[in-house]
């Protein structure tokens, strides 16, 4: 480069010998020498062939008006022309004229001897480039010259360009990479990371110019072993971008990372905080899921919905509803099918819920329930009605398969079962099968009849349906159905029937009997209704009623000295704990003396309620007479006799009719003496014939009743003495206690010791105080009756032998 002569300065050696060459010549190298006139040949020769022959830069000798003198090699490479057509042309010619700025810098030359810059200059092609030029003025002789030394800067401007474009870029990357949301770390490949953002800085809490050059896992080593590094380093290995989802617990961050490769080599790793997403989506998810569950409960809701409508809860079979429905299926694809009913009923079972507690009722209908679906074909409908009411559908099955089912549900119920206690529960089985098309209904109200045929004949069996049972169930109905009207019509009344004591031939009991006269059908007896009401519940009203007219009526017959009326209680009154508190209050409504009633239980109801005892000592308690109906048709004992309150036994009537039997003689004399063995008054019932009063008589019953006594009438019509025809007109077989004279005569008897006589005088209305004659006072001598051992004990009896008593008048 050849420095610019400073303005002003005299150089007059080198303008002298350039001006010494006169005109110039069609090279360049004249104007050399002059340039380098000073210097050594050897210099001189070597920097012209590096300046002007060899060197990069083209080089032009110009005159002060424009014209080109001279160029070198370079300069016409350059602007692709020949030494002589860039004289020719002069300077317009290699100029780019649109370029303003040449008359600035030809002026700042010509002003100050020199000027650098870049212009255009113009190829010989049309096309122009950017040029790097540094040129200067110098004299030629008197001439005034200038050069000009330029180099293309195309490349250099490209690169330029290039580098500012990538600076550029770079610049818009970085302020990308700190304007967006998420959080950016480079990382070179060998694990150096090369940038990280603001907005990571600050979230995981480290400065770029401590990071920026470090090994991601040393900085980092919380990542080692985790997704994170595994999807890095696959990334890295792979070239495929991926996606993950993880918690970085060091900096308790749950983030969502896209992995990038680079063409370099390494990864972009952007990242964003997904804490708030994940909350968002863990609170839809909760959601979600609670909907899910609602309307899974919904459908399982739905679903219980439609098995409780067809499905019995206890035991899990059908329900009524549920079996309708099965049938109907089985008929839609078996249009003939035989169908068999079995209506199945539990004996006795209410007696279970009533001793043991519900509970364990219900825990034994569940397992009768599994032996009975066991027995049932896998066709079979099976289902509970209710309560203790089960009933199987048998399809297309023969009378002898039906009846072998029958006797296998009986032999099932047979079998012990562990609720708690061991308990032995029976069934009753009603059958009814279709002779034509199935209708269901039909068939469960014939298997129905079937069933209560089956408990009218001792239960424990099965039986099937006939037409008469239809016309008995029907009447059940039609009675039920009347029987509720009656209770509201107030159409029962009570009638009262005397038992005379056969000591003194008077009146000193009165059973209250309930009757129903019907306003079509005349008098019903209880035979009919009382049945149906305790099956229905209704005996609860009637039970009620009865009472309530029976202690108004005992008000009544207050003049009449020891006078008890007797009342027929319920089994199903029995089990009621507050039937007690009840009969207390209406006592004291009539204000009658307790012991001017009593009740009547059968032997069935004491068996059959583990509480009756403690009912009927309550009763006691107040004052009330207990007495055991129909006695010896059950199942007492002596020593179940003596843990209930026993005041009177009253006599089957059916022993009273075999009086004319030895057999039957000696069971009344074997009740005669298991009663006195508890202290309890002997009534007989059913008292039809004059020898039956007698036997009674002779064998020590104290009284008796029954139509040749005394039929029920109102209480009106009550007879208060022996009716003549019944009076006793000889003296054989006469009362052990009384040895009868005609009847205006004196009647005398020995039979008791005094302490004895007191005793049963307390106990018994009518018994002669000792000291005392019935009728006349005659004074009373030893007791004469014997008691001796009977050949044939009394069935239930417990071991307590039958007696034969005689005895002697005195």
């Amino acid at each position: 480069m050849i420095a610019a002569p400073r303005h002003g300065v005299p150089q007059a050696n080198r303008l002298t010998r350039i001006a010494e060459h006169g005109q110039p010549g069609l090279s360049i190298g004249r104007y050399a020498d002059v340039i380098l006139d000073s210097a050594p040949s050897t210099l001189r020769s070597s920097v012209y062939e590096a300046l002007f022959i060899h060197g990069l830069d083209g080089v032009l000798i110009t005159s002060a008006d424009g014209r080109t003198l001279g160029a070198n090699a370079r300069a016409c490479e350059l602007l692709g022309r020949t030494e002589l057509e860039l004289i020719e042309l002069g300077r317009d010619g290699i100029i780019d004229r649109r370029d303003r700025r040449w008359r600035e810098a030809l002026e700042t030359r010509a002003r100050e001897g020199a000027f650098r810059g870049v212009f255009r200059l113009r190829r010989s092609d049309g096309s122009t480039f950017p040029a790097e030029i540094t040129t200067a003025t110098f004299l030629d002789g008197d001439s005034p010259r200038a050069y000009v030394s330029f180099r293309d800067v195309s490349t250099a401007e490209a690169e330029a360009a290039r580098a500012e474009a990538t600076t550029r870029t770079a610049a818009e990357l970085i302020d990308n990479l700190e304007s967006i949301s998420d959080m950016y770390i480079g990382v070179d490949a060998d694990w150096r990371m090369t940038y990280i953002n603001a907005q990571a800085e600050a979230r995981l809490g480290v400065a770029r110019d401590e990071v920026v050059g470090e090994d991601i896992w040393a900085r980092f080593p919380a990542l080692l072993g985790t997704e994170f590094e595994r999807t890095y380093r696959q990334v890295a290995c792979t070239g495929r971008t991926a996606t993950l989802e993880a918690r970085y617990d060091e900096a308790d961050l749950w983030c969502e990372a896209r992995v990038y490769p680079l063409r370099r080599g390494g990864i972009a790793i952007y990242f964003r905080d997904i804490s708030e997403r994940r909350a968002m989506e863990r609170e839809r998810e909760r959601l979600l899921t609670a909907e899910r569950a609602a309307r899974a409960a919904a459908e399982r809701a739905q679903r219980d919905l439609a098995h409780r409508a067809t499905h019995d809860e206890l035991t899990g079979l059908l329900s009524r509803a549920g079996m309708l429905q099965e049938v109907d299926r089985v008929l839609a694809g078996q249009p003939e099918a035989r169908l068999t009913v079995a209506f199945i009923d539990l004996d006795r079972f209410k007696l279970v819920n009533d001793s043991l507690g519900h509970g364990t009722g219900d825990r034994l209908l569940s397992e009768f329930a599994r032996r009975l679906a066991a027995l049932a074909g896998p066709g079979d409908p099976v289902a509970r009605f209710g309560g203790d009411e089960f009933v199987v559908v048998l399809v297309d099955r023969s009378a002898e398969e039906v009846g072998r089912f029958a006797q296998e549900v009986i032999e099932a119920s047979r079998e012990p079962v562990e609720v708690g206690a061991r308990l032995l529960v029976t069934v009753s089985v009603g059958l009814a099968t279709a002779t034509g098309p199935a209708d269901l209904d039909i068939l469960l109200r014939e298997a129905d009849a079937a069933l209560y045929r089956a408990k009218d004949t001792g239960r424990e069996r099965a039986v099937w349906f006939d037409e008469q049972m239809h016309v008995e169930s029907v009447h059940r109905v039609e009675i039920e159905n009347d029987l509720r009207h009656a209770l509201d019509r107030d159409e029962l009344l009570v009638e009262y029937q005397p038992a005379f004591d056969l000591r003194v031939e008077q009146i000193c009991h009165v059973e209250a009997l309930v009757r129903w006269r019907h306003p079509a059908r005349g008098l019903v007896g209880p035979q009919e209704f009382i049945p149906v009401a305790e099956e229905t519940g209704l005996i609860h009203r009637i039970g009620e009623l009865v009472l309530a007219r029976a202690i108004e009526q005992a008000d009544r017959w207050a003049h009449i000295a020891e006078l008890r009326v007797w009342v027929n209680v319920s089994p199903q009154q029995l089990v009621d704990r507050e039937f007690p508190a009840r009969l207390a209050a209406q006592l004291d409504r009539a204000g009658l003396p307790a012991h001017r009633l009593g009740i009547e239980v059968t032997e069935s109801a004491l068996a059959g309620c583990s509480w009756a005892g403690e009912v009927l000592e309550r009763i006691h308690d107040l004052g009330v007479a207990i007495a055991i109906d129909d006695f010896g048709t059950g199942y007492s004992s002596l020593a179940r006799l003596s843990e209930f309150p026993v005041d009177v036994i009253k006599v089957d009537k059916s022993f009273v009719h075999d009086l004319g039997t030895a057999r039957g003689e000696a069971l009344v004399a074997g009740i005669v003496t298991l009663a006195r063995a508890i202290e309890a008054h002997v009534i007989a019932e059913g008292v039809e014939t004059l020898p039956q009063l007698t036997a009674l008589s002779a064998l020590g019953v104290d009284s008796a009743s029954g139509y040749l006594l005394a039929r029920p009438s109102a209480p009106e019509h009550l007879p208060m003495t022996l009716p003549a025809e019944a009076s006793f007109r000889w003296r054989t077989g006469l009362h052990p206690t009384v040895a009868r004279a005609p009847r205006h005569g004196v009647v005398v008897a020995e039979v008791v010791s005094a302490p004895e006589l007191r005793t049963r005088g307390a106990r018994y209305p009518g018994m002669p105080a000792p000291g005392r004659t019935p009728v006349s006072g005659v004074p009373l001598s030893r007791r004469t009756a014997v008691v001796t051992s009977a050949p044939d004990p009394m069935p239930s009896a417990s071991g307590v032998s039958a007696a034969a008593m005689s005895s002697s008048s005195s």
